[in-house]
């Protein structure tokens, strides 16, 4: 006999339970894996390494059955799951959470459903990237071509220049912009006014909410060379006017400062959120033993909201490969769309929307995300290793 703890008394579970829970979870294991392996034995093997005069009966079949095989094991063992008497002790707990609070499962299935109908199943698009693809043959009949479409970017001279700008900008957005919240938010929590810190609050907040199509109208309007407002004053003061929409050397700038001023205040939100758990009584503690503010500050606000800064960061830095597309794409000119201002995202756009080359455009794009999912994992590993915390 196995014993399990459930509730306030000790639940037996019966061997012939135990045994039959045991092949469940193998079977179930099995068809993930089925699914799994024909998923990957039909792009991987077939595909990318295969042949390139590829026939789905000689090649695609086999995958295709696997897979197939799994998704009616993986049902069939659903099934069983809640059907079969031997498990009834297992599924009964699951089944009775499902009634009691079926209509907050209802309410949750609407998100579920769109995430898997915008998020999961366009992954299906992935294989444009190791195929030559025909408008006409559509993507599933459209030829394999291997890892060519990687090669055709990275053969060519522009990828270094759009790889070198989009780390660039990923690292330097990360290291100027990343510390700006954080600050905003120890400084909130010292107003004493509530009324006060509620009106910066808002206004800090407002920016987040205006598109960057407005911002770079706004920009446009304070510093066109011709009828910018900034400009305008300077000249009529016997000054030079500043070219910060066109030069290359002013595009950083803006965008640092840009960022700062539209995310700063929004990104205070789930510091300020860490803040406001903090036991009040760690501050009345270190006041009596004579710590200031700033003491106060260093010694129990910040650790206190390590976690959720270490949070923010890892995942920050698994986006380093994905700047800002809709901040870039708004401010980029055509003195600066094929220099400083060209970085994965709008050179995908430029190959894919613009150009049609939807194979090659989804190559690079699967490339970055590779790169973002190795940064992320990295991140997480670094930051655990130093300071204990980590993501998952």
């Amino acid at each position: 006999m196995q014993a399990s703890m459930s509730g306030p008394g000790i639940q037996i579970t019966p061997p012939k339970t135990t045994k039959a829970l045991t092949l469940f979870k193998a079977i179930f294991a099995l068809s993930l894996l089925l699914v799994a392996g024909g998923g990957i034995w039909y792009v991987a093997i077939t595909g990318i390494v295969g042949k390139k005069d590829w026939d789905f009966m000689t090649y695609g079949l086999g995958p295709a059955v696997m897979a197939a095989l799994g998704g009616a094991l993986f049902v069939v063992s659903v099934i069983a799951f809640f059907t079969l008497p031997s498990l009834k002790p297992a599924s009964a707990p699951l089944l009775r959470d499902l009634k009691r609070d079926k209509y907050l499962y209802l309410l949750i299935l609407p998100g579920i459903l769109v995430v898997f109908v915008f998020s999961y199943m366009p992954m299906y698009g992935i294989i444009l990237a190791f195929k030559d693809y025909k408008i006409k043959s559509g993507i599933m009949f459209s030829p394999w071509c291997g890892m060519d479409q990687f090669t055709r970017f990275f053969g060519r001279a522009i990828a270094g220049s759009v790889i070198g700008n989009t780390l660039f900008i990923g690292v330097t957005q990360l290291l100027i912009t990343f510390p700006i919240p954080i600050i905003l938010a120890l400084l909130l929590n010292e107003l004493k006014s509530t009324r006060y810190r509620k009106v910066v609050q808002t206004i800090i907040y407002l920016p987040h909410f205006v598109s960057w199509v407005i911002m770079y109208s706004l920009l446009f309007s304070l510093f066109s060379i011709t009828n910018g407002l900034v400009n305008k004053l300077l000249m009529s003061l016997g000054l030079s006017s500043i070219n910060l929409l066109s030069d290359p050397n002013m595009f950083y700038g803006m965008l640092y400062g840009t960022s700062i001023w539209k995310e700063a205040g929004w990104g205070t939100i789930i510091y300020m959120a860490a803040i406001a758990g903090v036991d009040q009584e760690m501050y009345e503690a270190a006041y009596l033993d004579g710590a200031n503010r700033f003491q106060q500050c260093l010694h129990i606000t910040l650790p206190a909201i390590a976690f959720s800064v270490t949070t923010m960061l890892i995942l920050n830095v698994g986006s380093v490969m994905g700047a800002n597309f809709d901040q870039i794409m708004n401010l980029r000119t055509d003195a600066t769309k094929t220099t400083v201002a060209q970085v994965i995202d709008t050179y995908v756009y430029d190959m894919g929307v613009s150009k049609g080359e939807y194979d090659l455009s989804t190559a690079i794009g699967l490339f970055q995300q590779v790169v973002n999912c190795i940064l992320l994992f990295a991140s997480n590993f670094a930051v655990k290793k130093m300071s204990g915390e980590g993501f998952f």
